[in-house]
């Protein structure tokens, strides 16, 4: 009876602990992802030497280093019965923090992973806007989209995905935020409003429909933007547009002539059906604002990592959101705005920095359109600028309209009637550089949004001239005022054959004839292909 009695008093301080255990493990956090506020749980498991979960152990906690914006408890805990675990609670509060909790039993000691906080709210700094994608799901990077005929006429229903990113100030994206939005043309569906997903991403199709762009008046680009309490500091024209290039007459193109000045000239078939005149075109009148808007805090410099604007950090005073359709960078009246503060105007910035507010960010898109025969030939106003070849053909070109058709001719060497003057090494096998211009109705370049987009001459087998190198090819990233595309124009016979192989002169020269064709695709999105013939390169040669 003594032995049985002695067993079970064994067994029972055995159950009960009290001493150190043989294993101590990290388990794991929960949420696995917490963020400021949020209640973390961290979990460890202690094991006695037979690999049982320990019960009673009492275990220490502590953070590894002092941290005043985590609150740690409890401090001291002792395992469970039945799982061995002994857990602890974090609470981060204030701003985003990375700590490391460690856990202390006996001679043994732990460490968990490092544990990051991320913020809850939208930071103004951190919400991005664009339309895309390029080269994923929200990347954005994507600038114009085909929204009219030759006619100047809409086109309906031209598709571009557009996607906000909310992340807090950290960078780490925010799921769930919800996301409006607001356009100075055509239309956001199904709704003007989307929901986050896992990495922060809020998209929306946006598509070409009434009501049509602003209609603005010319300007000049300036690096000298305001920004004071009632303007954003916005530019003109956003950079991928080279408004920095920009001059009256783009098609002649020289760093001499880069005035800031918009290109302009009255639209050959458009007229006011009021007055009667020709409309003005310039590339802005093209131009589409629209914005994303989210609750959040507006972005600061937070020097004492705190979590906490105070008087001496920097930060983003932003105005009430608006849709500036007219690209002044201020709001104006008729423009589309959100009250904020619910006194019905619009407000511009308030002077402090405010936590929880509505930060919002702008992004802007091209309709572009495709020119017409009279934007070609027959132009009725002498004198300005078009807008297709061959107005814009560069010497050593000349340039020639013949039954409607645009006509590059190949200019020749000083002297000479054709284009490869014989008895002349030197010039018989000179390469012919050709540069011709083209550019939608309203000065803009086309819509590019294919790999396969470019401007090519097709090869024939018969002509005794070989036209390569053009410079427009695949999707565009920028859209300067017009596109200049680039040929160079050889003699197809072989300078370097044996001279018993080389081709005599040709008596009386040949001519040679080569047709531009360019094709365009309006959208990335289930984007129409259109197709043109520009001009073309013709000339003599012996």
């Amino acid at each position: 009876m003594r032995v049985r009695l002695l067993a079970v008093l064994a067994l029972g301080l055995s159950a009960c602990g009290g001493t150190s255990p043989s294993v101590m493990e990290f388990v794991e956090i929960a949420p696995v992802q917490p963020r400021i506020g949020d209640v973390t749980t961290v979990r460890f498991r202690l094991l006695d030497s037979r690999g049982i979960p320990l019960a009673g152990a009492p275990v220490d906690f502590a953070l590894e280093s002092a941290n005043t914006g985590i609150t740690l408890s409890p401090t001291t805990t002792s395992s469970l019965r039945g799982s061995g675990f002994a857990e602890t609670q974090l609470v981060a509060s204030g701003r985003v923090n990375s700590v490391i909790v460690v856990a202390t039993s006996g001679d043994k000691t732990v460490r968990s992973p490092p544990i990051t906080f991320a913020g809850t709210t939208a930071n103004g700094r951190q919400l991005t806007f664009q339309c895309g994608p390029i080269a994923s799901m929200g990347s954005g990077g994507r600038h114009a989209i085909g929204a009219y005929d030759q006619t100047r006429h809409l086109i309906a229903g031209s598709q571009i995905d557009c996607s906000a990113h909310v992340a807090d100030r950290n960078g780490d994206g925010i799921e769930g935020a919800l996301v409006s939005f607001m356009t100075e043309a055509g239309t956001i569906g199904p709704s003007e409003v989307s929901i986050s997903n896992l990495v922060g991403d809020a998209t929306v199709l946006y598509k070409t429909s009434l009501p049509l762009p602003l209609d603005v008046t010319p300007d000049t680009f300036s690096w000298n933007v305001t920004n004071d309490t009632t303007h954003t500091g916005e530019y003109l024209a956003p950079l991928w547009m080279h408004p920095f290039n920009w001059n009256i007459r783009p098609s002649q193109y020289a760093e001499s002539n880069w005035t800031g000045q918009e290109p302009r000239r009255p639209d050959p078939i458009r007229k006011d059906p009021t007055t009667g005149a020709n409309y003005q075109n310039n590339p802005r009148d093209n131009l589409v604002s629209m914005i994303a808007v989210t609750s959040g805090e507006e972005g600061f410099t937070d020097f004492n990592n705190d979590g906490v604007c105070n008087g001496q950090e920097p930060f983003d005073d932003l105005t009430e959101p608006f849709v500036d359709s007219n690209d002044t960078g201020t709001y104006e009246e008729g423009e589309r705005f959100i009250d904020v503060n619910g006194n019905k105007v619009w407000d511009g910035k308030n002077g402090k920095w405010d936590a929880n507010t509505l930060i919002w960010k702008q992004e802007r898109l091209l309709w572009t359109g495709v020119p017409a025969l009279e934007d070609v030939i027959a132009f009725p106003l002498a004198g300005h600028e078009r807008v297709f070849s061959p107005a814009g053909c560069i010497a050593p070109s000349t340039c020639n309209v013949i039954n409607n058709v645009p006509q590059i001719i190949l200019a020749c060497p000083p002297g000479s009637s054709t284009c490869h003057a014989a008895g002349n090494p030197n010039d018989m096998y000179r390469p012919y550089r050709m540069r011709a211009y083209i550019a939608d109705p309203w000065f803009n370049s086309m819509a590019r949004n294919s790999d396969s987009d470019t401007c090519e001459v097709p090869q024939e087998d018969e002509s005794p001239v070989k036209v390569s190198g053009s410079t427009l090819e695949g999707f565009a990233f920028t859209y300067p005022a017009g596109t200049f595309i680039d040929f160079s124009i050889t003699d197809k016979r072989d300078p370097l054959a044996p001279p018993l192989e080389q081709v005599p002169k040709r008596t009386p020269p040949i001519g040679f004839r080569s047709t531009i064709a360019c094709q365009f695709t309006s959208s990335p999105t289930n984007g129409y292909v259109v197709k043109l013939q520009v001009g073309t390169i013709e000339g003599n040669i012996e």
